[in-house]
């Protein structure tokens, strides 16, 4: 990184502090059927007991599919709130998340690093009309 000596997050460690972390994934849905489907299924595995008629009620449009995705590739849910929670002993206590799925981003992220996180405008601002 260049000369910029004002690097968000670059606060030294103190008790009591409060840390936030924003995530972003962009996402093309190019078979939506099948990611459906996929969703479905995982909903099931995430659930022993769920039949095909209670997966079809919970996963019924784009959000329930990625957070369902995103939960059994654990990157949401409870398995990685238990792994965090073993850092309890090592000084980081677990708050609560958060998670929305915007349809439209205007600015889709590029697969491939490109120093699209250091541009000047804000990669996590809501699409205008997405603010709800």
């Amino acid at each position: 990184m260049a000369s910029d000596d004002n690097v968000i997050g670059d606060d030294p460690l103190v008790d009591g502090m409060e840390l936030s972390i924003r995530l972003r994934r962009d996402f093309t849905v190019t078979d939506a059927g099948r990611l459906l489907a996929t969703a479905r299924r995982a909903y099931r595995e995430l659930n022993p007991g769920a039949g095909a008629t209670e997966a079809d009620e919970m996963v019924t449009c784009a959000a329930d599919a990625l957070f369902v995705i995103l939960e059994q590739a654990g990157l949401l849910g409870d398995a990685v709130d238990d792994r965090l929670a073993g850092h309890s002993s090592d000084g980081l206590a677990t708050g609560g998340w958060r998670a929305q799925v915007v349809v439209g981003e205007p600015h889709p992220l590029s697969p491939r690093p490109r120093g699209d996180c250091l541009r000047g405008d804000d990669v996590f601002a809501i699409p205008p009309g997405n603010d709800d």
